[in-house]
């Protein structure tokens, strides 16, 4: 049996994520659906393609993927379903493709004209997303539910930018559950622009000379491991994306390298290479 799994903004306080699954269930009962998150940011592309790209290697090949961030579809934002890397996903043409795609590239994709769906829903990832991906998930070919085609939109901020070969400058994209701050340098880039050079990160008024390689690397005294608590650290998390932490903190009571650092989604970091 076929996997679906869903990413939307929609929450968890209103029924829409339960109507697609009771779609989903209606039309295939006993399919695992799999929830990767229901707590993206609204309309935050960027937040959901780097969640979908680091999870979806963990599904089996042929997982189909909906995706229902920015969803709506109008005169100029098409729906689309692909295959990428062995993985249908079904999505608006918004931009996430390509911040999915990376270096990949589509083994299929598809406009859904499907006319007996309503193009202007405005509950698409039920309406139009669920169908389509029903009908992949009982084998069936992408051309049958839409028109091939080799275009979609492509976006590029989660792409940190280099300055004269010495500064490079990345964003904040994401910040998960621990108040961890993530960004959009990769460690394949940053060794790229840094060809091995010393380097200061700066974030806010803090500076960093040091990458660690694991988080209990920060604790000099484990046998006093608590004195540790709250050291800020950057790291390369396990997604290989440059992430700035503060050891064993707790965003409901001590703070988090967000709440305590002062930052938030789409704000700056650099790293500057001697």
């Amino acid at each position: 049996m076929a996997i679906i799994t869903l990413t939307t903004d929609f929450g968890i306080g209103d029924y829409m994520v339960a109507g697609i699954k009771g779609a989903i269930l209606k039309q295939l009962p006993g399919i695992q659906i799999v929830d990767i998150s229901h707590e993206i940011e609204p309309f935050n592309l960027g937040e959901a393609a780097y969640v979908i790209k680091n999870v979806y290697p963990d599904f089996p090949e042929d997982t189909i993927h909906i995706i229902g961030v920015d969803a709506l579809p109008n005169e100029v934002t098409r729906l689309l379903a692909a295959k990428i890397d062995g993985h249908y996903f079904v999505c608006a043409d918004n931009g996430i493709l390509s911040l999915i795609l990376a270096e990949l590239k589509p083994e299929e994709l598809v406009e859904i004209t499907l006319g007996r769906y309503n193009a202007y829903s405005n509950f698409p990832t039920r309406d139009i997303f669920v169908p389509v991906a029903c009908h992949i998930a009982r084998d069936g070919l992408l051309n049958i539910i839409g028109n091939n085609t080799n275009t979609y939109k492509h976006l590029n901020f989660l792409k940190p930018q280099t300055k004269e070969d010495k500064v490079l400058v990345g964003t904040v994209i994401y910040i998960d559950n621990f108040g961890n701050v993530i960004t959009n340098i990769s460690h394949k880039v940053f060794d790229e622009v840094g060809k091995g050079r010393t380097f200061e990160i700066s974030v806010r008024n803090f500076k960093f000379t040091r990458i660690l390689s694991r988080y209990s690397e920060i604790v000099t005294d484990f046998n006093n491991e608590v004195n540790s608590h709250g050291e800020k650290m950057v790291l390369f998390n396990s997604a290989g994306f440059l992430e700035i932490a503060i050891y064993k903190s707790n965003p409901k009571t001590v703070g988090s390298a967000k709440s305590l650092l002062g930052l938030k989604i789409g704000d700056n970091i650099s790293v500057e290479f001697k």
